[in-house]
């Protein structure tokens, strides 16, 4: 279990490398606009929930990719597809945003975009730490 955290953990700190950048150089300022048009303003605690969660995933991303490789065999593809599966349902839950008019889709592609990059490349990065 603590392989999988310690795994995890950096994967984490890989989706947050690619989510963080992506998203601070391509879409923040228009994204704070649009909020602020909204009467929402992030609090101190906003950008470290975001972090927080991409550590997480990154451990739900280690964890499940070992389940799969169980099932299937350890390879490069079932860890690609257990990256875009916790991607995936990330995604779902961050399309409510879209849905509910509060972020445009441009700013949604983007944002995704970065954590999909985050997913793919932490999962390659750390598939050879994984036994």
């Amino acid at each position: 279990m603590t392989n999988i955290i310690l795994i995890g953990l950096l994967a984490g700190l890989i989706i947050n490398i690619f989510d963080v950048s992506v998203t601070v150089l391509t879409v923040a300022k228009k994204w704070n606009e649009v909020l602020k048009k909204q009467g929402i303003d992030f609090t101190p605690f906003t950008p470290a929930y975001y972090v927080t969660a991409s550590f997480v995933a990154g451990i739900l991303l280690v964890w499940f990719s070992k389940i799969l490789f169980m099932v299937y065999g350890m390879n490069r593809g079932v860890m690609l597809f257990a990256a875009i599966s916790i991607w995936f349902i990330t995604r779902l839950y961050g399309a409510g945003h879209v849905v509910m008019k509060q972020m445009p889709f441009k700013i949604f592609a983007v944002m995704s975009l970065g954590l999909l990059l985050g997913f793919v490349i932490a999962g390659q990065l750390v598939f050879s730490l994984i036994k």
